[in-house]
């Protein structure tokens, strides 16, 4: 699994024991904390403890997000605005790199915060029913450039051939311009791994809870990886 460590994010709710992590870890480029889900279990006041025993156990890119209701799947965790950019104000020193919705409202804040620490900013965009139409995904790329993300994120629900091939054609149309991840939702592992070799810069796999259909675990892309070694 050596050659696809820059390329993955595991994903991480709380509750994670740190024996189980620390090999996994090595494995990971990225972790992603997901703060909507981590707060479904545990309180506020936990937090920053949680984001300092991930950032000690492991010299991994942390990205912090406290996902927005609206973009959140169906098994959402409700979390207001007000609320959210308070918790993005307490983890900024923690993490480095925020991702925050780019239709949310408290995008330009987030960016604002971001910026002020000189952490990176990931732009996301999530649709969990459908993948719109191509001119649309090109404008949301458009605006996330316009707003100096240093990461466009679309994870969109695919329901036909098409779908994944526009995912694919805006990977690689816009991949030279600006550093995009595009995550397809509710196709297999391979499906979600082909966008990594048109430009995608990452995908993101769970530990111990799935966030978003399909989403494949580490144990999953574990075993792959090594069926592939036994097949070549």
């Amino acid at each position: 699994m050596e050659n696809l460590r820059e390329k993955i994010a595991l994903v991480l709710v709380g509750g994670e024991k740190e024996n189980e992590l620390i090999d996994i870890l090595r494995e990971v480029k990225y972790v992603e904390l997901r703060i909507d889900e981590f707060l479904r279990n545990y309180s506020k006041e936990q937090l920053v403890d949680w984001i300092k025993k991930i950032r000690k156990i492991g010299e991994n890119q942390i990205i912090g997000t406290c996902r927005w209701y609206k973009e959140a799947g169906e098994n959402f965790f409700y979390i207001p605005d007000k609320k959210r950019l308070e918790i993005y104000r307490k983890i900024i020193d923690y993490v480095d790199i925020v991702d925050v919705e780019i239709k949310n409202k408290i995008c330009e804040n987030v960016i604002e915060i971001a910026k002020s620490k000189n952490k990176r900013i990931i732009l996301s965009y999530h649709n969990f029913k459908k993948t719109p139409d191509y001119k649309i995904l090109k404008k949301i790329i458009k605006t996330g450039k316009r707003k100096s993300a240093d990461f466009v994120k679309i994870a969109t629900k695919i329901s036909s051939p098409k779908n994944l091939f526009n995912l694919i054609k805006l990977t690689y149309e816009y991949s030279k311009k600006i550093k995009i991840i595009t995550v397809p939702m509710g196709v297999d592992i391979s499906e979600r791994l082909i966008l990594l070799t048109f430009g995608s810069q990452f995908t993101y796999i769970s530990f111990s809870k799935k966030v978003a259909p399909s989403q494949p675990s580490y144990s999953e892309l574990k075993n792959l990886t090594n069926l592939k070694l036994v097949l070549t």
